[in-house]
């Protein structure tokens, strides 16, 4: 039978597919496999690399099958999920090599200060974590947005689903909280 079905065109094999003959499927691989190989072995060098987001490239194609709509050729948009596929992966490798931590940078001391400037800023940096962390959530969220990500008093807002008048009186409440928690540690 499968010889039979390698004379079929890409749009029979694939309703044949989506009526449950997945063997279908392995032919109109089997046909296409070699060139989207080709695609992402000019994308990626690596061949282990290579080889998953050929595994990737063909489980989407399998998923997606359904919304192939025919305007234009299968192998053209099997290349396009590859393509695509590529790029996603770059993505995701640059945003995890981006943000990996090294661990603490408070704890590394700066050319220009001495062992004991480095401690006591150590010690300063962990005494306003912890009273930061010890407020009430409304008042450390909002200090956390605006001292330590330098967001406006807008950009809290919107994320807080809250009106600019609330995030500065939250603001205000919590920098008094926050010195008060400091006095008393100290």
């Amino acid at each position: 039978m499968a010889p039979l079905l390698a004379t079929f065109e890409d749009s029979a094999l694939i309703k044949l597919t989506l009526a449950g003959q997945t063997e279908c499927f392995t032919v109109l691989m089997d046909r296409h496999l070699a060139a989207i190989k080709r695609c992402i072995g000019s994308m990626v060098r690596n061949t282990t690399d290579a080889d998953d987001l050929l595994q990737e490239v063909l489980l989407k194609v399998w998923r997606h099958l359904s919304t192939f709509r025919s305007e234009s050729s299968f192998r053209t948009w099997m290349t396009r999920v590859a393509v695509n596929e590529t790029l996603q992966s770059y993505r995701r490798k640059r945003r995890t090599s981006i943000c990996q931590t090294l661990g603490d940078f408070d704890t590394f001391a700066s050319p220009n200060e001495s062992p004991l400037q480095s401690l006591a800023r150590v010690e300063v940096t962990q005494a306003v974590r912890g009273a930061v962390a010890g407020l009430p959530a409304i008042y450390s969220q909002v200090l956390i947005l605006r001292e330590f990500e330098q967001l406006s008093t807008r950009e809290i807002a919107r994320s807080l689903h809250s009106s600019t008048g609330a995030v500065k009186t939250r603001l205000f409440r919590g920098r008094i909280m926050l010195l008060a928690a400091l006095q008393s540690t100290a």
